[in-house]
């Protein structure tokens, strides 16, 4: 007889609870990579040089031809964020946005607010966008959601598709006005650059004919603000933000320590003297703990003929640490200059007895005070 013949609900039960398991592990894979830049995201990474990634939203358009123009006459790369209903009207500019190495992105179709329609809508909106930019030779990593709004939807169909959702730092606010200087935009946090530290992903609009007409100024701008570099999203992404989590700076002790670390500490302190590090002690006093040799950055000469210490007098030399790991002092790291103190031969305590010793009950003979020599 079957299970269910006995427990027929109990099994039942357990079927529904193991595809329904099966269900959510699914989906967890799906969205596994799911990611999200934001503003705040994007303004927190610290940076060794101030990248800017110009980006495009709602084209292609008629004016995106003279947008390219411009951005191949600076030599700049740029990102372009493009709604599905629109590439159907201009493929062609598509298509030479790929081949001048631009990046493009997905901006949904009829840029609706995401968050105000169904999941079914979302998913159209998203996966006939993909598509359109996939056969005309894109590849669509990123995603920039109309208005910026998003949800958990849009971002489980987005990373099923293998695409990242990205924010801006920086909005132009274009569609609205047109800067007097665009360095000084506010960002993200509602703060202005100060002077020569401009920098982010900047948000503009493909469509508007001012933009398109303002672009050189902007680059100008820009750059006078303290842009060092322009690149796309992805470059700007994989140059700038830490996939790996931040360090969690901890204290264990030797029990809970991998073998794997212990073996390569112990590799590390075989390769230094043995003054530098002690191993067998893990904490030391306050004031107590030996200080490890200098180390300097300065490599030694190779030809350096050896020099000679100068002479010293006849007197004996004060030194705090083995013999081997001096030479020579030239100036070079890892040397102690040797110290000349004058010596002599301290002098002996006169011993002393007491006057007139007590008798010992124990028959012992009378003994010194202690100090100096007994005789």
């Amino acid at each position: 007889m079957s299970v269910t013949a006995f427990f027929p609900r109990r099994a039942r039960r357990l079927w529904t609870g193991l595809l329904s398991c099966a269900v959510g592990l699914a989906l967890c894979a799906g969205s596994a990579d799911a990611q999200v830049y934001d503003g705040n995201a994007i303004m927190r990474q610290p940076m060794r040089e101030n990248l800017c990634a110009l980006t495009f939203d709602d084209g292609p358009s008629r004016y995106t031809p003279h947008i390219l123009d411009v951005l191949r006459e600076n030599g700049i790369p740029a990102t372009f964020f493009m709604l599905g209903k629109n590439v159907k009207l201009y493929p062609q500019h598509v298509q030479r946005i790929v081949a001048e190495g631009h990046e493009v992105g997905n901006h949904s179709f009829s840029h609706p607010n995401l968050r105000r329609i169904s999941r079914d809508r979302k998913q159209e909106e998203i996966e006939i966008t993909d598509k359109l930019l996939r056969d005309l030779g894109a590849n669509p990593i990123y995603m920039r959601p109309p208005y910026g709004s998003y949800d958990k939807d849009v971002v489980d169909i987005a990373g099923r598709l293998g695409i990242t959702v990205v924010l801006w730092s920086v909005d132009s606010q274009d569609w609205k006005r047109r800067p007097a200087n665009y360095a000084q935009i506010i960002n993200a946090v509602g703060r202005v650059f100060p002077p020569g530290e401009m920098r982010g992903i900047l948000l503009f609009h493909d469509p508007l004919k001012t933009t398109a007409a303002d672009l050189p100024k902007i680059i100008s701008d820009l750059k006078a603000g303290g842009c060092q570099r322009f690149v796309t999203v992805s470059e700007y992404i994989n140059s700038v933000l830490d996939p790996e989590p931040p360090l969690l700076w901890t204290e264990r002790s030797p029990a809970h320590t991998p073998p794997s670390a212990v073996a390569a500490e112990q590799e590390s302190e075989a390769l230094m003297p043995p003054e530098s590090y002690a191993s067998a002690q893990r904490s030391w006093p306050a004031g107590s703990a030996p200080m490890p040799l200098a180390r300097s950055s300065r490599p030694w000469p190779e030809e350096a003929a050896p020099v000679s210490p100068p002479p010293l007098m006849p007197s004996r030399v004060a030194s705090h640490a083995p013999e081997s790991l001096y030479t020579p002092s030239d100036g070079m790291p890892g040397e102690a200059p040797q110290v000349a103190l004058p010596f002599s031969e301290p002098r002996k305590a006169p011993t002393r007895t007491l006057a007139s010793p007590l008798p010992d009950r124990h028959g012992l003979q009378p003994i010194s005070d202690g100090i100096g020599p007994q005789s």
